[in-house]
């Protein structure tokens, strides 16, 4: 066994024909297969997800090759994981270990993927098995095509509420609904983000576009920035429109969740200095029986949730991620329900 630091492209390309265990001459004996635990029980892997923050991980290779290769490869010029060492542990088994680094600087779970390869170029065979970091976005708003006024949390001056925004805007599907019985909805746009709410009082809402994939999916996974204008209420909702039920409230269908924003920092100097640490939030939404997710799934933002007053509400980076059960990490688990990103936010 030989490992290689090298991506080998060239040779993955030229042997990706043979890595079925069938040719022109009948079934092959060769055999390379992983698995998650020593025993090498169940069935072998077909892909695998590693964490999201820089570590390291295992896996135990099954195999009757002798004198193989194994090497990393992705599209980075940089590769962001490599092969640490692949070493015999019994007969037929070995426990490779790969190293990897964050998935961003940023607070995202937007995927990448690369491939552990495993060939023996004598043989002509191949196992190319692909590695995951993140999960698959279904949805992703940073709302740098809003570009009304300041992102100044002070500043009012220039920003634009939703009836007046272009209609190449409101074509990305966002939409927004009278709150508590008002003229109009005090939904803002500002320079990079969204304002909820205004200093007459009025509470804001905002409605996410539909997604034809959901339909496919059975957990998703929703990230955003949230914060309060200072001295304003920072309690606002957020509801499950159409089909899903909140993860956290499964037992009694629950389609409506009130959190608590930090304060916006007034003083930051950029925009990424707006958002506190426990302004960025993950919660999950499962799809059931009774409320299956689909192609009328959204989701509303609402300001003020509770009680009366001023309850301005900055959001930004609004992200929804497909989540599969037995292939992605358990992000429910490591984040310990929905609330602000414990996971990657310290």
């Amino acid at each position: 066994m030989k490992v290689k630091f090298s991506t080998l492209i060239l040779l993955a390309a030229a042997m990706v024909v043979s890595c079925s265990k069938q040719d022109a001459n009948g079934p092959r004996k060769d055999s390379f297969e992983l698995y998650p635990t020593s025993d090498c029980s169940g069935n072998p892997l077909e892909a695998y997800c590693v964490d999201v923050k820089a570590n390291t991980s295992e896996l135990f290779l099954k195999t009757n090759v002798s004198d193989f290769e194994v090497f990393w490869q992705d599209a980075l010029l940089e590769p962001w994981a490599k092969v640490v060492s692949c070493e015999n542990v019994s007969s037929g088994i070995y426990k490779v270990t790969l190293s990897y680094d964050a998935l961003s600087d940023a607070v995202t779970y937007t995927r990448r993927s690369g491939t552990l390869a495993f060939s023996k170029p004598a043989i002509n065979y191949g196992l190319f098995f692909p590695v995951h970091q993140g999960a698959v976005e279904r949805t992703f708003s940073d709302f740098s095509d809003i570009k009304y006024g300041s992102w100044l949390p002070t500043d009012a001056e220039g920003e634009t509420e939703y009836g007046g925004w272009s209609s190449v805007l409101k074509g990305k599907g966002y939409v927004t609904e009278k709150v508590n019985n008002a003229d109009t909805s005090a939904l803002y746009g500002k320079f990079g983000m969204v304002k909820l709410g205004d200093a007459e009082g009025r509470k804001g809402a905002l409605i996410t576009p539909v997604n034809a994939n959901h339909r496919y999916d059975s957990l998703l996974m929703v990230t955003f920035k949230a914060a309060a204008y200072k001295g304003d209420a920072r309690k606002f909702s957020v509801e499950v429109i159409g089909g899903g039920v909140f993860k956290d409230a499964l037992a009694s269908s629950g389609k409506k969740m009130v959190l608590e924003a930090p304060y916006i920092n007034e003083d930051a100097v950029t925009q990424e200095e707006l958002w506190p640490a426990e302004g960025h939030f993950v919660l999950f939404v499962n799809s059931t029986q009774a409320s299956p997710l689909g192609v009328n799934t959204q989701f509303k933002f609402t300001s003020g949730a509770e009680g009366q007053g001023n309850a301005r509400l900055f959001i930004d980076d609004f992200r929804v991620y497909k989540l599969v059960d037995g292939i992605d990490l358990d992000y429910y688990t490591l984040n310990q329900g929905s609330g602000t990103d414990k996971i990657l936010v310290k």
